[in-house]
């Protein structure tokens, strides 16, 4: 078997014994390979990225439990204070089996977080660990399944109102969630429409309803619907008539001429020259 490869811009590197794992089923390496790819300190969880595949939910749960019994999968909960739970997630390249293998990749995994906090950028793709999921805690008594930090929506001047309002979509369906920068991409798309129809709620509705079961690719999904579902743009206004001269009632009927009428005029003229030239008009006889 020949194979032909080439490597793309960007891509996650996998071990041959993730992809040749004998006992790994296929959504289990996908889910793994998934989260491989996710920065530290992504807001992913097992869950949202569940939702972005194919498999279902009973699939991705049993992927996420191999996960774990094959030791690329930690989970541990924390309660460093009163009435606070910490839930952490995280996934490694390689197995990792005993409890003082685990606790250093908890810790270098805290330690890279730190660094590129420090340093306001991504931690070398060599050396880090990624923690998936880690959650901010919640409060004795709440939900688990609450979502308030993944909904966050970015800062005012991360991107324009038209991306905003694309990014708040995974508010209302999870399967929607899109990056910033596939949230930029679609922005004209959008910003056409609010000019056509300046209704920002007639736009998540048109794009929220009758959503399919499963969604590959939700930059694809979104832009084919505001493409397809593109108001329709306003007439554009008649020109104004131009304005009849002053003095002249519109549409004025052609001129009819009278010829003993110019004539008599033609003659009136021709005696008011005279007068002004002081010469005498000889008066009419009277009639007999």
């Amino acid at each position: 078997m020949h194979v032909h490869f080439i490597a793309p811009d960007r891509y996650v590197r996998a071990s041959h014994e993730i992809v040749r794992h004998p006992r790994l089923r296929a959504t289990a390496k996908s889910l793994l390979l998934w989260a491989l790819s996710l920065p530290p300190g992504t807001r992913e969880t097992v869950l949202t990225i569940g939702h972005r595949m194919a498999e279902g939910r009973m699939a991705i749960s049993r992927a996420r439990n191999q996960l774990i019994d094959e030791g690329y999968l930690h989970v541990r909960r924390q309660h460093p204070t009163k009435g606070t739970w910490t839930t952490d997630v995280m996934v490694t390249s390689v197995p990792l089996r005993t409890a003082e293998e685990i606790a250093a990749a908890w810790e270098g995994a805290a330690a890279s977080d730190r660094t590129a906090a420090a340093a306001d950028t991504p931690a070398s793709p060599a050396r880090r660990i990624p923690a998936l999921g880690r959650s901010k805690g919640r409060q004795v008594g709440t939900s688990p399944d609450s979502k308030t930090a993944e909904n966050t929506p970015p800062p005012e001047g991360a991107c324009g109102p038209e991306a905003r309002l694309l990014l708040e979509l995974a508010r209302h369906d999870p399967r929607l969630r899109l990056s910033t920068a596939e949230a930029a991409a679609l922005a004209p798309l959008a910003a056409d429409w609010l000019t056509r129809d300046a209704r920002p709620h007639r736009l998540l509705h048109t794009l929220l309803a009758g959503l399919p079961e499963r969604i590959h690719a939700p930059q694809a999904l979104l832009r084919t619907r505001l493409q397809r579902s593109m108001p329709a743009a306003p007439p554009t206004a008649a020109p104004a008539p131009a304005p009849a001269p002053r003095g002249l009632p519109p549409d004025l009927p052609p001129a009819r001429v009278d010829a003993a009428a110019a004539e008599r005029n033609r003659a009136g003229v021709g005696r008011a020259r005279e007068l002004l030239r002081g010469a005498r008009i000889p008066r009419p006889v009277p009639a007999l």
